[in-house]
């Protein structure tokens, strides 16, 4: 019975160890990567079929916004969070907030089929 305690103990010190480096290491960045089309929302404009040149975003990220229609400029998104959403039939959407480098006001971008990964150093 005593071998029996001191392997508890030993697993018990090695896991309090573990949980404390990572919770030590703390999340970098967070990132949604989407696979469809995006759409683009101020507060009094909606942009449809926009591109912003990648298919991910993270947190402190910026993006570029352009027409797809005509490749013209539409705003500069600086990123600041994520909504992560599923539609009533189960379909993965994203909003992706962040402050506009024309106006400085919060818009974001509506990602469809878009999916969260944690990027951890």
């Amino acid at each position: 019975m005593k071998y029996f305690i001191s392997i508890n103990k030993i697993a018990l010190s090695l896991f309090i160890i573990l949980f404390s480096i990572s919770c030590s290491l703390g999340k970098d960045s967070i990132e949604v990567v989407w696979s469809d089309e995006l759409d683009y929302f101020t507060d009094t404009e909606a942009f449809y079929f926009v591109d912003v040149g990648t298919k991910s975003a993270y947190l402190g990220g910026v993006l570029e916004i352009y027409r797809l229609i005509d490749s013209s400029y539409v705003d500069r998104l600086t990123v600041t969070d994520f909504d992560l959403l599923r539609r009533g039939d189960g379909y993965p959407i994203c909003r992706i907030w962040g402050i506009s480098g024309k106006n400085n006001e919060v818009n974001y971008l509506l990602a469809r089929n878009c999916l969260s990964q944690t990027v951890v150093d």
